[in-house]
């Protein structure tokens, strides 16, 4: 008897459940969106070879050979960001140093910055002022825009070597942007066990980046690589959630459509942060706890006679899997625990209304092990590549971290322009400008983090029917969504600290299939329905090329960034 409700149970849940259409549908929108992604991601050549300054030879001595107009020095910094140097002329009549700048900042890790000069000189001094710093090349810069290199560079061989590396432009092509000057730089600390410098999130998003960098080389392209391809990966994965949950092809397809035609969802795929990550193992472990209830509900109603037969494990495989998910989901960024929350709301629902007492319990050790043992261990695994905090152990050094993250997140007020709260992401209301600069003559490249508008602003309303659906129809499905929607979102209204719309993108993925859900409904109930849907879809398309400049760094006149600011505080290009 077992046996054959196996069989039954094996057939019924898993025969023509994919298609060759849907096949061809995930493999359509996986190219296009890769094409994309790829496209201009970033330059495979930066400088590599490195000058180290330290307390001991902190100096710089260079000879231009006669006096000389230097008007700049673009300086490319290594793993060390956030340097102070000071510089100084040699006085050859009064036989010492004059310092006309005692102090220069340099910011960016991996990326090239500029130190105005302004000065006449023969011999230049610059004084390293901290403990330590990492410069790969430096190109000092004439008056008529030319670079100059001093007659004794080959006292600095490292400093002078890659001069051709210097880029006409300076953009996100050519070094880090935005946030990637802390986690793409603690990537590559980790690959030299070198100490971290970002220790504000857990280990694993890093970890993530570093496999890009160990492939490909520390360069832009190596360690954006990654999140290009877990940005690839939640395609497929919304397709399988929503081809579960709405067992459409077409809605499936359209539904992953909306993901891949994201601005937030492809800007992410392209910097060298630990969100897309995030989100990816989010989306995977609600995905997982779908397949789960779906498994167990089919296994029940084909074992009717035989309610107290524990299932077998094939039905609980997909538990597991939903809580390895959240082990590599908080481990990579302790939003994961607020998914951690929603799926804890969503199994005791399930739970209560579907299994004896007798059961219960043998489920409740079932889930200590997945959900609270193994998320556990590989937290702690994680921070293995870690140097710094203690010397006396993993653990230790695990507490002291967290510590730390808790601190950082709960104290961190930081006043900045693009910032924004809870209330206005759905609306876009302020998006977030991570680069902008010049490339080639009146063209702007820039890169903002915003929702493609006809996604995000339809997506309101669609919540609104998916709630309504939930509390007044009690449909399952629909509760499923808005509890998983919610445990990502209702968080952030508490959270006190500096928030940005990125924020917003793990729960942006539960409207999207929230506007899945509407779109069935629609197919369903009106006459034309999958006509309305189509036209819905060629303008998502449509408006995700609009902005695509503005989200990609292709170069654009600022006269085109200007005319999409539809409202008043999006600042798209500078």
């Amino acid at each position: 008897m077992k046996t054959t409700l196996k069989n039954q149970n094996r057939k019924t849940s898993d025969s023509a459940f994919l298609t060759k259409a849907d096949y061809i549908c995930q493999l359509v929108l996986v190219f296009i969106f890769a094409v994309l992604a790829f496209f201009r991601l970033g330059n495979t050549v930066i400088p590599s070879s490195a000058y180290t300054a330290d307390t001991k030879n902190p100096d710089i001595i260079l000879d231009f050979g006669e006096s000389t107009d230097v008007v700049s020095a673009a300086i490319f910094l290594g793993h060390l960001g956030n340097r102070h140097f000071s510089i100084s002329a040699f006085n050859e009549a009064t036989g010492s140093w004059d310092v006309f700048i005692p102090d220069t900042f340099v910011k960016s890790a991996f990326a090239w910055d500029v130190m105005a000069i302004n000065y006449r000189l023969r011999y230049l001094g610059i004084v390293a002022k901290d403990d330590e710093a990492v410069i790969n090349e430096i190109v000092f810069i004439r008056a008529d825009g030319t670079p100059i290199q001093p007659v004794n560079a080959g006292d600095y061989p490292t400093l002078f070597d890659e001069q051709e590396l210097l880029p006409s432009a300076n953009t996100y092509l050519t070094g880090s942007m935005f946030d990637e000057t802390f986690q793409a730089r603690t990537a590559y600390e980790y690959l030299n066990g070198l100490p971290a410098y970002e220790i504000v999130h857990p280990p694993l998003g890093k970890i993530l980046i570093s496999l890009g960098i160990s492939l490909f080389g520390m360069h832009p392209f190596g360690w954006r690589f990654m999140s290009v391809l877990f940005g690839i990966c939640i395609i497929p994965l919304i397709y399988l959630f929503a081809k579960r949950s709405f067992k459409n092809t077409f809605i499936a397809a359209a539904t992953s459509a909306l993901l891949t035609f994201d601005c937030m969802h492809f800007t992410l795929s392209r910097i060298a942060t630990i969100d897309i990550f995030a989100a990816f193992f989010i989306l995977l472990m609600y995905y997982f706890m779908y397949r789960y209830f779906a498994e167990d509900s089919l296994y029940r109603a084909s074992a009717s006679s035989h309610k107290d037969v524990f299932p077998p494990p094939k039905v609980y495989l997909p538990l597991a899997l939903s809580g390895i998910s959240m082990a590599l989901g908080i481990a990579t960024k302790w939003t994961g625990v607020f998914a951690g929350i929603g799926l804890a709301i969503l199994f005791i629902w399930y739970t209560i209304s579907h299994y004896p007492g007798k059961q219960t319990l043998r489920l409740f050790f079932f889930c200590c092990l997945f959900f609270i043992l193994i998320p556990g261990a590989v937290y702690v695994l994680s921070f293995i590549p870690v140097v710094g905090f203690t010397h006396s152990g993993l653990i230790d050094k695990v507490i002291q971290a967290s510590q730390y993250i808790f601190t950082y997140h709960s104290t961190l007020v930081d006043e900045h322009y693009y910032s924004s709260r809870f209330y206005e992401w759905p609306f876009i209301w302020m998006p977030l400008l991570c680069t902008s600069s010049m490339e080639g003559i009146g063209k702007m490249s820039s890169i903002s983090t915003m929702g493609n508008p006809a996604i995000w602003w339809t997506g309101i309303f669609c919540q609104l029917y998916v709630l309504f659906r939930w509390i007044l129809k009690k449909d399952k499905k629909a509760g499923f969504l808005c509890i998983s929607y919610l445990a990502q979102y209702i968080p952030w209204m508490f959270v006190s600290r500096t928030t940005y719309i990125y924020h917003y993108f793990p729960a942006s993925l539960f409207m999207i299939l929230m506007i899945g859900y509407t779109m069935l409904h629609i197919k369903e109930h009106f006459p034309y329905g999958k006509k309305m849907i189509t036209v819905y879809m060629a303008i998502v398309v449509l408006c995700f090329f609009l902005f695509f400049p503005l989200v990609s760094g292709f170069p654009v006149s600022r006269e085109y960034g200007l005319s999409l600011r539809w409202l008043k505080d999006w600042i798209l290009v500078v």
